[in-house]
């Protein structure tokens, strides 16, 4: 009997369901299942080791599962290999560009291979875009292995959009770059996205970049933890810190004598500490007659991630 192909809501564009890697006896992925919508920032996160690469092959079809069903676009990946992949893009951690080939031949390379899904436009129009979108002018005619770190990400991430793809993969795509380097970089990434209205799934070890994401998924040993927005991690994952300037006699009293909570006075501001970003919600809420003036500092992704990966909360429990 052929197994019958699930239902997917309008704005899934990727569903993964059960998946499941074994290496010999390690497990790499564990029964994973997610769902990626449409023109979002999905970002995939976990330490070295805990399945996000694994995960990236298997559903770029470079590495066989052993269990599970993955949908690119309504397509199951075991049926539409070639459809799929005319679809995607990736930026894998290591770059493919010839490094003795400038930019330019490097991208009318790429772009040749999709000449037949480039519509009415030519190679070299293309890859003029492209090189225009990704500021990549002032050094197109340059060899790819004379580049700095930096400009070299720019020109893998535009190799893999030259055709026009539904999503882009990227793995680790700022590790090793400076500061100013990964902004400008983001900042070109964020406007394509919109603009061309462009799916991306991310890993990351940088939790700021992981911020900037929809929602987000954190793996661990191949096991999915948590999964949901930063904003809700955050508030059930991390600390707070309010800031109080001016409040009330009746507050400041009530905090003078409080045996729960935990504060110090700086140049007479109040500063409280709150396990979750929940907890100092409520203390707001409940007190916000008394608060003349302050200031809600919500925790860090950083703070997220370590305590679901090291506390082993989440999906158990």
């Amino acid at each position: 009997m052929s197994k019958i192909q699930p239902a997917f809501a309008n704005d899934e564009i990727i569903v993964i369901n059960n998946l499941q890697k074994n290496f010999r006896k390690n497990k790499a992925l564990k029964g994973v299942s997610f769902s990626v919508k449409r023109g979002e920032l999905f970002g995939y996160l976990g330490l070295n080791g805990a399945g996000k690469t694994v995960t990236l092959n298997i559903i770029l079809g470079l590495l066989k599962r052993d269990g599970g069903e993955v949908y690119i676009n309504g397509l199951n990946i075991d049926k539409n290999q070639l459809e799929i992949r005319n679809q995607v893009g990736i930026v894998f951690q290591e770059s493919i560009l010839d490094p003795e080939l400038s930019v330019r031949e490097n991208l009318m390379i790429r772009a040749t291979l999709y000449k037949d899904f480039l519509k009415d436009e030519t190679v070299a129009s293309v890859v003029d875009k492209i090189i225009d979108e990704f500021q990549l002018n002032d050094f197109a005619s340059r060899r790819y292995g004379t580049l700095s770190g930096g400009q070299k990400r720019r020109a893998d991430i535009a190799r893999a959009l030259v055709h026009s793809p539904n999503i882009l993969f990227l793995d680790e795509p700022t590790t090793g770059l400076d500061p100013n380097s990964r902004k400008l970089v983001w900042q070109i990434l964020k406007k394509i996205q919109q603009t061309r209205k462009l799916t991306i799934m991310l890993t990351t070890h940088y939790m700021e970049e992981a911020d900037d994401c929809s929602r987000v998924i954190i793996l661990e040993k191949g096991k999915k933890l948590v999964q949901d927005t930063p904003a809700a991690l955050k508030t059930k994952y991390s600390s707070s810190k309010i800031r109080i300037y001016q409040m009330s006699d009746e507050l400041k009293e009530l905090i003078n004598t409080s045996a729960d909570l935990n504060y110090q006075i700086d140049n007479q501001t109040y500063i409280l500490q709150f396990p979750t970003v929940a907890a100092g919600q409520s203390f707001v809420a409940n007190n916000i007659q008394h608060l003349k003036d302050f200031e809600f500092n919500k925790g860090t992704m950083d703070e997220v991630f370590l305590n679901v990966t090291q506390k082993g909360k989440g999906q158990n429990e």
